[in-house]
């Protein structure tokens, strides 16, 4: 039947086969098969890649051939047209692959395996009958057959360096973990363009067979392309840091930098700020351009480093002359870095010198200065800043200042998310919505201690404005309760958690308590409460976004305590515990 059909396509007038485009030419073209293959009309399309298969353009139109024979299911009708070719061109690697890849496809493995043979005895040294061969087997699922060729190809060939990628695939699609790193290190020692398949091989790797990777993309003296395989494998288990102590030790040549600027751009996809900012101070030190400042000087505000990001900013002064859109870009990180530092002062001075010279910056760096004195306390000069940026009255930014007095009318009318608000944002849009409250001066006092950079404080004022604000009292309980955590200070954090537990435990917070304070007492090393009050987390809120957290922490907490002896909780009463 196959052949019946590849008769009637053979016979079809050249003429008929050709788009719209083409017709009246003297001959079809490959641009005019392609366009009927993209059509999907894969019959005329074999009739035309068919037509020119004898010129230049002869592997485009086998392969072009190939790809619309298989949608029709005439893969075997392949073999007859591409017999005939290799019998004037006997050893043409394209066309001796593309018959073996016929005959796997159609089914014909004893032929595939001879037609090997064939091509193999033609030179015993040449890798690639080996190569090709093996990946036809590896796609097919044959891994004992792969497995059998590379094995011959390591002795006829001296060594396993010619197929280092086929033997990488094989053992990663074998579970040999370790075994398929040290061949995909042997591959892109001579082909850097195989990172990202060594990533996407290596990737599924389990967790307790991730060492033995490790060890072999660490051996020796540090070559790019492992480190950087290995980084973006790290990035891919979970630990961005991880990542990039692979990449650290390298020589900072221009590979490397490129590397390393490609990793922080991937830490900054997962949320990896610190990271990002690492590996972009790491590369703006060894080469210094204006762009790469720019992106290294963000990266580090973004990551809370605001000193760290005016020494970048600074480092270029007078050194080079920066394009114009990068020197802008540099003027404002520098003020916006003045401003987190709460230098407020040289922050002015520095806007005022600029005015003159970037007029076109004037109102973006007016703007970030009243951020800087928001960050001092000045809410007045903050205004008068908005006045000069020319700001209207419903401007964000008046939003916040609104937000900072204590007017949440105000603050209601002009607040909207954006991606350059401060991070705490979403805490206040909710706050906003919890309370119809239209003045709260205490937890204004709260936010602007945050924009400020003092978290203690902003503790303080949340706690105090719970008990004045009793319609947001667990959100404002809770934030303090988070705040307090990340600063170290354990105490006030169980204070505010324990009230939105046992005042508040139908609010949505609850939850978010729980978890908080089983964290908590967990980095304090008392498992017991820890999963006592995951356990409350469980039992009492199972509609909770928080609910896998919890139960995942719980299971770890307690594989952990089984494999070294004892209970993972404890029948005896303690302080603090959660209501059974």
């Amino acid at each position: 039947m196959a052949v019946a059909a590849i008769a009637v396509v053979a016979c079809t007038p050249a003429a008929s086969a050709q788009s719209p485009e083409v017709r009246g030419t003297s001959a079809p073209t490959l641009a005019g098969a392609m366009e009927l293959e993209t059509a999907g009309s894969y019959r005329q399309a074999a009739s035309a890649y068919r037509a020119v298969l004898g010129g230049v353009d002869m592997p485009s139109a086998l392969l072009g051939l190939e790809r619309v024979y298989a949608a029709l299911g005439w893969t075997d009708s392949l073999l007859p047209v591409v017999d005939s070719l290799i019998d004037e061109r006997p050893t043409e690697p394209l066309l001796l692959f593309v018959r073996l890849r016929a005959l796997i496809m159609s089914g014909q493995e004893q032929k595939a395996e001879a037609r090997f043979e064939q091509w193999a005895g033609q030179d015993m040294a040449n890798p690639r009958p080996y190569r090709d061969y093996a990946r036809l087997l590896l796609d097919a699922g044959r891994m004992m057959a792969a497995d059998s060729v590379l094995e011959r190809a390591q002795r006829a060939l001296g060594s396993g360096r010619d197929v280092a990628m086929e033997l990488a695939q094989l053992r990663a699609r074998t579970g040999l973990w370790g075994l398929s790193a040290v061949s995909w290190r042997e591959a892109m020692a001579t082909s850097p363009y195989l990172v990202q398949a060594a990533v996407f091989a290596l990737q599924p790797t389990p967790s307790g067979a991730r060492d033995s990777v490790r060890a072999a993309f660490l051996y020796g003296p540090p070559d790019v392309s492992s480190r950087l395989a290995l980084a973006r494998l790290e990035l891919a288990w979970g630990d961005a840091g991880a990542g990039w102590r692979a990449l650290a030790p390298l020589t900072p040549t221009d590979s490397t930098v490129e590397g390393w600027t490609a990793f922080a751009g991937e830490a900054e996809a997962v949320g990896a700020a610190n990271v990002a900012a690492d590996a972009l101070a790491a590369a703006v030190a060894a080469r210094p351009s204006p762009q790469l400042r720019v992106r290294a000087a963000d990266a580090a505000l973004r990551a809370g480093r605001a000193a760290a990001a005016l020494a970048i900013v600074q480092s270029g002064s007078g050194k080079m002359a920066e394009a114009d859109d990068a020197a802008s870009q540099l003027l404002l990180l520098r003020v916006r870095a003045l401003s987190v530092l709460g230098r407020a002062v040289d922050a002015e001075r520095l806007v005022n010198s600029a005015a003159a010279a970037r007029p076109e910056l004037a109102m973006m760096l007016q703007r970030e200065l009243a951020w800087a004195w928001v960050r001092s306390g000045e809410l007045d000069r903050a205004r008068d800043a908005l006045a000069l940026a020319g700001a209207d009255s419903n401007d964000e930014v008046h939003g916040w200042l609104a937000l900072y007095a204590g007017d949440f009318r105000g603050a209601r009318e002009r607040l909207r998310a954006t991606d350059d608000a401060p991070d705490y944002i979403i805490t206040a849009l909710a706050l906003l919505g919890r309370t119809v409250a239209d003045s709260a001066p205490v937890a204004g006092q709260g936010f602007l201690a945050l924009a400020r950079g003092d978290s203690a404080a902003a503790v303080r004022d949340f706690v105090r404005a719970a008990d004045l604000l009793p319609d947001a009292a667990p959100l404002l309980l809770a934030t303090a309760g988070r705040l307090a955590a990340a600063t170290g200070d354990d105490a006030s954090a169980v204070s505010a958690w324990e009230r939105v537990t046992s005042q508040f435990e139908a609010s949505p917070e609850a939850a978010e308590a729980d978890l908080g304070w089983a964290r908590l007492l967990r980095r304090r090393g008392d498992n017991a409460e820890a999963a006592a009050r995951l356990e409350h987390l469980i039992l009492s809120y199972p509609e909770s976004a928080l609910l896998p957290q919890a139960r995942r922490e719980l299971e770890l907490m307690t594989a952990g305590d089984n494999a070294r002896g004892r209970p993972p909780s404890s029948d005896s009463p303690r302080s603090g515990s959660p209501p059974r």
